[in-house]
């Protein structure tokens, strides 16, 4: 997918607003308190574990000092991550109540007739809190060493070649669709419960590749289990400046950013709003969060508001013509 906002443009922005005050603080000064007296509850839709589950947990535990209350932390998977959305949608608009969402928030309309929320009317964005990079793998033992070289082998066996995902409708699974569609590659797509199964048949040589984000890929990588031929965003992955992009790679325009963000029930007073963004912001800043990021490969976020509205925009119109185009569902 190629969207109006280039990630390396978003990863500006981000930069950027992290010294960028979203709302003047003289008009901070002449409101009430921004949040009510009672702790915020950060909705993650995963369950307890994983690299997603961890920032949330990183960057309450950072928040909670500035904001001066203790943020829980609420796991609800399940839905392609509406279980999560809908218990925002259905708390106060005080701002006590936050979604670390996933770009699912964008692809799941596209991807199914009918889903009970707006991305755009029902929510209000806060900020994207970090961006994961995903990568076309391979087995380290396979004979593909480059993209070209993947390339040339499905081609010279149309119908034999197949791609695993963490499961229908999951970036992975967009990702490995764009890319065969770019490639004029005849592959197979296997989905699965999750990304570690994926791996499991990867490793076993009964797939040929997938498309794995960083945070998964960098402990196989550093023990020569994989081989990564290229990662998806155009700008490039911060953890594996070594590896060529898809777009260098001979498929110009191919740009697919995976991100995470925090959102709030729409209707939510702006000082709320700018005391979130405040807080998820120095916490991004802050050296235990920078430390995290880095050890896992996920590119900081940081963004104001109205670069984070753009970018959902900009993603469901993207994401929809993409999807549709594929002809992809997942009900």
């Amino acid at each position: 997918m190629n969207a109006s906002l280039s990630r390396r443009r978003l990863l500006a922005a981000a930069a950027a607003a992290m010294t960028a005050p979203w709302v003047s603080r003289a008009t901070l000064a002449a409101t009430p308190a921004a949040l009510p007296d009672k702790p915020l509850r950060l909705i993650v839709p995963f369950a307890p574990g994983g690299p997603v589950d961890s920032l949330g947990r990183l960057i309450g535990k950072v928040m909670s000092p500035s904001l001066k209350r203790s943020v829980v932390v609420d796991n609800r998977p399940g839905g392609g991550g509406i279980v999560a959305l809908n218990a925002v949608s259905s708390a106060p608009e005080d701002g006590t109540t936050v979604v670390l969402s996933s770009i699912t928030l964008v692809t799941t309309p596209a991807l199914m007739s009918s889903v009970p929320y707006d991305a755009e009317k029902d929510f209000d964005p806060i900020t994207v809190v970090g961006f994961i990079p995903h990568v076309l793998v391979v087995r380290e033992d396979d004979p593909a060493h480059t993209l070209a070289d993947l390339v040339k082998a499905a081609k010279s066996r149309p119908g034999a070649l197949s791609y695993g995902s963490s499961g229908n409708g999951t970036s992975a699974h967009l990702a490995g669709a764009l890319f065969a569609d770019r490639a004029g590659l005849d592959v197979t797509h296997v989905p699965y419960r999750g990304a570690a199964p994926a791996l499991t048949d990867l490793l076993a040589g009964r797939l040929q590749f997938m498309f794995l984000d960083v945070p998964t890929l960098l402990p196989y990588l550093r023990a020569g289990k994989v081989r990564a031929l290229a990662v998806a965003p155009a700008a490039g992955a911060r953890a594996l400046p070594e590896v060529p992009t898809i777009a260098a790679s001979g498929y110009p325009g191919f740009d697919i950013h995976a991100w995470y963000g925090a959102l709030v029930k729409a209707g939510t007073p702006a000082p709320a709003r700018q005391a979130l963004y405040d807080a998820v912001r120095d916490a991004l800043n802050s050296d235990e969060a920078k430390r995290y990021l880095a050890s896992v490969g996920i590119d900081p976020g940081g963004m104001p508001p109205p670069a984070f509205a753009t970018l959902i925009h900009d993603d469901l119109v993207g994401w929809k013509q993409t999807i549709g185009r594929l002809h992809i569902s997942i009900g």
